[in-house]
C-alpha cells in the first residue's frame, strides 16, 4: 500500500493507478468570512463604478457616503478574517502540484495585500477632504487635515489599488474555472455544505 502525499509532494495523475486523494475543506468560520467579504467588495466596485457615471448631487453623494462606510467595514472584516488565518491554517490540496501550491498562495497573498491597501487608500483619501468622516453616519476620526495634494495622492492609490484588485479577482475566478475544467475542482472546498472533492 502506497503511503499518502505530503503536502510539498507531486501528486501521482488520476488513472496512474492511484484513486485521488480527496480535498479538505475549509472551516466554516473561514467559509462564511470569504464569502461575505467577497458579497462586501463586489458590492464596493459596483457602487464605486456606478459613481463615476452619476451627476453631483444628493444621488452621488449618498453613493459616496455608502461606499465609504461599505470600505471601513470591509479594512475591518480582512481584520478579522486575517485574524481567523492565524488561528485556523487553511488545509493544503494535496491535489495540487508544488509550483500550482506555491502560486495558489502568492496569489492569495497578492489578494489580501489589496484588499488592505485599498481601502485603507480610500480612508487615507477622504481623510485629507474638509468633508467629516462617516461610518454609517456616525462621526469617526480622521487621520489627516484637508489637503487637496494629499487627498488627490491617496485618491490615484485608492483607484490604482482598486483596478488591480478587480484583475487578481478575474485571475482568481480564471483559476478556479481552469481546476475545474482540468478534473480537480477547488470550489467545493470553500462552499458551504459541499463535500470537496
Amino acid at each position: 500500500m502506497s503511503s499518502p502525499a505530503l503536502p510539498g509532494q507531486d501528486v501521482p495523475a488520476a488513472g496512474a493507478g492511484v484513486a485521488p486523494p480527496a480535498a479538505q475543506r475549509y472551516s466554516g468560520g473561514a467559509i462564511a468570512l470569504h464569502w461575505l467579504h467577497a458579497l462586501l467588495v463586489l458590492a464596493l466596485i459596483g457602487i464605486g463604478l456606478a459613481m463615476g457615471e452619476m451627476p453631483k448631487g444628493a444621488e452621488r453623494s449618498a453613493a459616496i457616503a455608502l461606499h465609504k462606510s461599505l470600505g471601513l467595514l470591509a479594512l475591518a472584516l480582512l481584520v478579522l478574517r486575517l485574524g481567523w488565518r492565524l488561528r485556523h491554517r487553511p488545509p493544503a490540496d494535496v491535489r495540487l502540484g508544488t509550483l500550482e501550491r506555491k502560486l495558489a498562495s502568492l496569489g492569495h497573498r497578492a489578494l489580501y495585500l489589496l484588499l488592505l491597501l485599498t481601502p485603507l487608500a480610500g480612508y487615507l483619501s477622504s481623510s485629507f477632504t474638509p468633508y467629516p468622516m462617516r461610518f454609517f453616519g456616525i462621526v469617526i476620526p480622521k487621520a489627516g487635515w484637508p489637503d487637496e495634494g494629499w487627498n488627490a495622492l491617496f485618491n490615484a492609490l485608492h483607484t490604482g489599488c482598486a483596478w488591480t484588485l478587480i484583475g487578481l479577482i478575474a485571475l482568481h475566478l480564471g483559476a478556479v474555472v481552469l481546476h475545474a475544467l482540468s478534473g480537480r475542482s477547488v470550489l467545493g472546498r470553500m462552499l458551504p455544505g459541499r463535500g470537496g472533492r
